[in-house]
Formats: structure tokens, C-alpha cells, sequence
């Protein structure tokens, strides 16, 4: 940034002073800062949502006084709540050999929010620690800024390349996660799994992985629970008043009798187009399946059976019979033959649950492609649009796509998903060791039924993810 000033008597003097660096905060407030170069002063004055003319008076922050910590200025408000798109204007100055620098007019939007902390140790200098910090947005000019096909909710200016969202799950805590709502509901169709998502006792965070596990939910809760009643709505995330929130045993349609987690990135980070980078351990052990997924933000082209589409990153059932079987690519429809028609497949040489492996896709407005451990194995082409092999296999809703480009309904606003699932009706086909039919109306309780034959296969259960990057294209 370049700031000026005039001193009655002396031409007009040019000093280039670094970049301030605005930032929104987990769970409430935001930081300002700007590194040290000799200042005696740092003073910042802004509205919230409220454009400001020249240097007026701030009238939510006016602040004159900040702190020098580790070699920065720095001014933290903890107080205020943020959201995705607010908007902050402000001016600000430096104080430097008796000169002060100002700068005007400028704004800056709320695109990520951050977790940081600031330790104080005694007779010691300050220490600041900050964790899973995305690249700031800045409104100032660029010479090496190109421009990207990325777009994401909230935000302008993307530059290829950039990392616009990383999580590397280096907390103590799960709930410390800033970047994701854990998941509280069961989940119902299209694919209607044999498992409810709980927050507490399913997720952990440990040595820098997430890590998800499967319970019985007999074990959380108390023998005989599955004929019995479960209410979330307390903390619900589906959607109040229906099964989503609230279940009933009744006969045979008893409660799913498996927990598990789910964390999204719904309510902070969405995105259309980009380079997904995930590296995982796949869950082991009968029909576990991981959920690495990207999912439509609000269902433009419908909220049923995938008619806004479904995009796995990496996808391998947990049953040895099937381990080797890595899939990715987009569903946009609950039922074959199109629910697996684009969908790409790579036989292993061992069960990719074995081993972490670095799974990646590459969404493209033209296509997509597939990776894993950097080797290409599928492209997905829309070819004239996806509206037409869906509509010659009888997917009745791909006519609403026809309203997109060729890529609808895989032209939205996505976010990222990362969860463990059980059974269901759609992702297991009826062979004869499989103890429930699809469409049976004893499907749960079948499945509950053979739990001594699945359960001893679940030694390995769990999904575990080292770190997720999503990239600019």
C-alpha cells in the first residue's frame, strides 16, 4: 500500500508501507495488523456494513491505541459477530519519524474465519501461534494475480492457485475445529444408511488426524434403545419437525442402530470449480463406507434423489470382497444404471483401506478429473451435457438441468464433506452374504440382526484424514 502525506513547505514525500492484514475470528471478533518498520504509531478506524467517507470518525471502531506484539501492530476486537459477506470499511494510519501515513477508503470482506491464539508468558516476549490460517483477501492491486475460473461464496478475488481452504486438524480439541459444524441427525433418503450422526463420543482429533469411528448405539445410549425413541431436535442439523431430527421404533423400523460423525464446511466455506486435495485412511470392515465428498450448498436443481448431483473424492467399501475397488467422480441420481455411470473406478493392489493415500480431484467447468497418489486414473466429460445420457438412461429430473451449462446440475456452489456411513439401500447390491435386501421393509432390523458376523470384522474401522486443501484453478 502506498501512503502519502503533505507537510506545509516539502514536496510531497512517498513511503511504501506494508500490507495490513485484516481477519475474522473463531468463534466472534476480528484482528487487525500490520508488521513493524519503525512506527511509533498504528491507529485504525472503521464502520461495519456502512461505507465511510475519506478519514471520518469510525463509528464502530476508533482506535488510536494497539498493541506491539512479536513485531506487529496489532488491534483485536473479540467482541464482534462476523459472518460470511460482511463487509468492513476503514482507514488507517502509521506514525513513522514524526510522519504520519494514511490511507483511505478502503474495504474488506469477510470470507474465512481463523482460530488464533495469543500465549503470554511471563518476563518473556509475547508469542503468537496461529492455526489453520486461509489466505487473506486483500483489495489492493496485484501484478501477479491471474485471474481463476474458482469461484467461491463470499469472496471476489481469486488468483490461480491460490489455497483458498486448508485444514490440517492440528487442534487438542474436536470442538475447537473453526472451519466445520459437526453433523446431528439421521440421515434419510436417498440412500437411507443404517447409521444416525452424533457429535460427541463418534469424532476425535489426534496427532494431527481427524479420526471417525463408528458406535453402537446401545453402547451410547442404553440396551433396547433402538425400540425405543431418539430426539436431536435439541441440537439438530437437518431439518426440525421431521425423521430428520426425531425417530420413533415402531415393529420392525427400529432406530439406526450404528452412530457415527460428520463434518461439513457448509456454513463457512463453499466453492465452484477448483483442485480438492484429501489425504485419508479409508474405514475397514463390513459394509462401512467413507463419506469424502463435495455436496451441493442449496439443491438449485432439486433437494432428491441427487438431482443437484453428488461428487466423491474417494470412495471404497469396507468389505474385503470389495476393498480393492477405489470409485470417484459425480452421482446425479439415486438409482442404476446412471447412479455409477460416471463414476471411475481404479483396481489396487492391495485393500485401500490399508494405508493413507492421497486422493485429489481436479473440477473443471468443462469436466473432471480424478487422482489418487498423483496418478490419473478417470476423466468425467459432459460431453453436450450431462442432461443427455441421464435422459437416455430415464432420469426424469435431468430435464431440469437443461437450464445450466453442461456441467448442471455439477455447476453450483459446493461444499466439502467428511463423514462414515453404514449399509443402506442404494450402495450394496442384493448378493446372497449380504443379510438385508434393498428394498425389504426389514432392512434395518436384518442388518441389526447379523451383528455378531459384522461387527467382528470392525477392528479397523475407523476413517481417519490428515489434511484437506482446495485449491484455485
Amino acid at each position: 500500500f502506498f501512503f502519502c502525506t503533505v507537510t506545509p513547505g516539502f514536496p510531497i514525500k512517498a513511503y511504501v508501507v506494508p500490507e495490513i492484514k485484516l481477519e475474522a475470528l473463531h468463534p466472534r471478533g476480528f484482528r487487525v495488523s500490520i508488521p513493524d518498520d519503525g512506527y511509533t504509531q498504528f491507529s485504525f478506524h472503521g464502520n461495519l456494513n456502512e461505507w465511510m467517507r475519506g478519514i471520518a470518525v469510525g463509528k464502530n471502531w476508533e482506535v488510536d491505541r494497539t498493541d506491539f506484539i512479536n513485531g506487529s501492530w496489532i488491534f483485536t476486537d473479540l467482541d464482534t459477530d462476523l459472518r460470511l459477506g460482511d463487509k468492513i470499511y476503514y482507514w488507517a494510519f502509521v506514525e513513522k519519524n514524526n510522519i504520519r501515513y494514511i490511507q483511505g477508503n478502503r474495504e474488506w470482506t469477510v470470507t474465512d474465519f481463523v482460530r488464533d491464539r495469543i500465549n503470554v508468558n511471563s518476563g518473556k516476549e509475547q508469542k503468537r501461534t496461529t492455526e489453520h490460517v486461509p489466505l487473506p483477501v486483500t483489495t489492493g492491486p496485484s501484478t501477479t494475480c491471474l485471474q481463476s475460473q474458482t469461484a467461491v461464496l463470499g469472496r471476489t478475488r481469486i488468483c490461480k492457485g491460490d489455497l483458498l481452504f486448508g485444514e490440517e486438524f492440528g487442534d487438542d480439541n474436536i470442538n475447537q475445529l473453526s472451519n466445520w459444524i459437526p453433523e446431528v441427525m439421521f440421515p434419510q433418503g436417498p440412500d437411507f444408511p443404517f447409521n444416525v450422526y452424533l457429535a460427541d463420543g463418534t469424532m476425535r482429533l489426534e496427532n494431527g488426524l481427524l479420526i471417525i469411528s463408528p458406535v453402537l448405539l446401545e453402547s451410547k445410549y442404553h440396551e433396547g434403545i433402538l425400540n425405543e425413541a431418539l430426539d436431536l431436535s435439541k441440537n439438530c442439523t437437518g431439518m426440525i419437525g421431521t425423521w430428520e431430527c426425531s425417530r420413533t421404533a415402531s415393529g420392525a423400523q427400529i432406530l439406526p442402530p450404528v452412530a457415527t460423525g460428520k463434518i461439513t464446511s457448509k456454513n463457512v466455506f463453499n466453492f465452484k470449480y477448483g483442485r480438492v486435495e484429501i489425504r485419508a485412511k479409508l474405514p475397514s470392515g463390513d459394509w462401512l463406507m467413507p463419506e469424502i465428498n463435495l455436496e451441493p450448498r442449496d439443491n438449485v436443481y432439486g433437494n432428491t434423489d441427487y438431482g443437484s448431483g453428488l461428487i466423491r473424492i474417494a470412495f471404497a467399501k469396507g468389505n474385503a470382497v470389495y476393498a480393492k475397488k477405489l470409485y470417484g467422480g459425480p452421482i446425479m441420481c439415486n438409482l442404476e444404471p446412471y447412479r455409477s455411470f460416471h463414476l471411475k473406478k481404479k483396481n489396487g493392489k492391495n485393500n485401500w483401506s490399508s494405508d493413507f493415500h492421497n486422493y485429489s480431484l481436479i473440477w473443471k467447468p468443462d469436466g473432471m478429473e480424478l487422482y489418487v497418489d498423483g496418478e490419473l486414473y478417470g476423466t468425467v466429460d459432459p460431453g453436450q451435457g450431462f442432461h443427455t445420457s441421464a435422459t437416455q438412461n430415464g432420469v426424469t429430473h435431468a430435464t431440469h438441468w437443461t437450464q445450466g451449462t453442461v456441467m448442471a446440475p455439477l455447476d453450483t456452489m459446493f461444499y466439502v464433506s467428511l463423514g462414515l456411513r453404514i449399509g443402506g439401500i442404494n450402495d450394496f447390491d442384493d448378493v446372497y452374504f449380504k443379510p438385508w435386501k434393498n428394498r425389504a421393509r426389514k432392512a434395518v432390523l436384518n442388518f441389526w440382526s447379523a451383528k455378531d458376523y459384522w461387527l467382528e470384522t470392525w477392528s479397523d474401522a475407523d476413517m481417519k484424514i490428515d489434511y484437506v486443501r482446495v485449491y484455485a484453478l
